[in-house]
């Protein structure tokens, strides 16, 4: 059997909750050793529930990376336009990275970080959580067994609420009004 990934979480929001949720739920794969989240409540929620004492639950990511290297991946899970500067310092300490989507708000943030993890030789993968619904296997399996014949092209439609729209309104008015585009 694999050894256990340890990893640490930068963003203890949604989707670093929910990332750390799966480690609970597969303990034989994965260990919630560290996290740094500068909301008191919700680094102290996640420490607890993963058994991080107060030495690994840190209020900036910063204070993380002076440590040096103490799991073996780091969920990079801070609000889209923080991502740059925690992946740059993660990916020199030698840290595998999972990256929440989007990877940056500028193509010249992207190549950074594609530059970066390509000199120090690190995974990258960014998280497109969808891909793994339910509906989205069952779809792909569809399309994998021929059922449909060649398929020449595709409309996607996300089935979301109505308030994942105004967040995602939000976040690309947001980028819009300094002339980024998310990757």
């Amino acid at each position: 059997m694999p050894a256990v990934v340890t990893l640490a979480v930068v963003g203890a929001g949604s989707r670093g909750t929910g990332y750390a949720r799966w480690a609970l739920a597969h303990p034989e794969r994965a260990q919630i050793v560290a996290v740094a989240e500068p909301r008191t409540v919700r680094r102290e929620r996640l420490a607890a529930a993963h058994g991080i004492g107060a030495g690994a639950a840190v209020g900036d990511w910063r204070e993380l990376a002076a440590r040096g290297r103490i799991a073996d991946a780091v969920l990079i899970c801070t609000l889209d336009r923080d991502h740059l500067e925690p992946v740059l310092a993660f990916a020199a300490l030698g840290y595998h990275l999972l990256l929440e989507k989007p990877m940056a708000l500028t193509e010249e943030e992207c190549r950074r970080i594609v530059d970066a993890v390509e000199e120090a030789g690190v995974t990258l993968a960014v998280g497109h959580v969808l891909r793994y619904t339910p509906y989205t296997r069952a779809l792909k399996a569809v399309v994998d067994s021929g059922r449909l014949g060649e398929i020449v092209s595709v409309q996607h439609l996300e089935p979301v609420g109505f308030w994942h729209q105004a967040h995602s309104f939000v976040r690309a008015t947001g980028a819009a009004r300094t002339r980024r585009r998310p990757c």
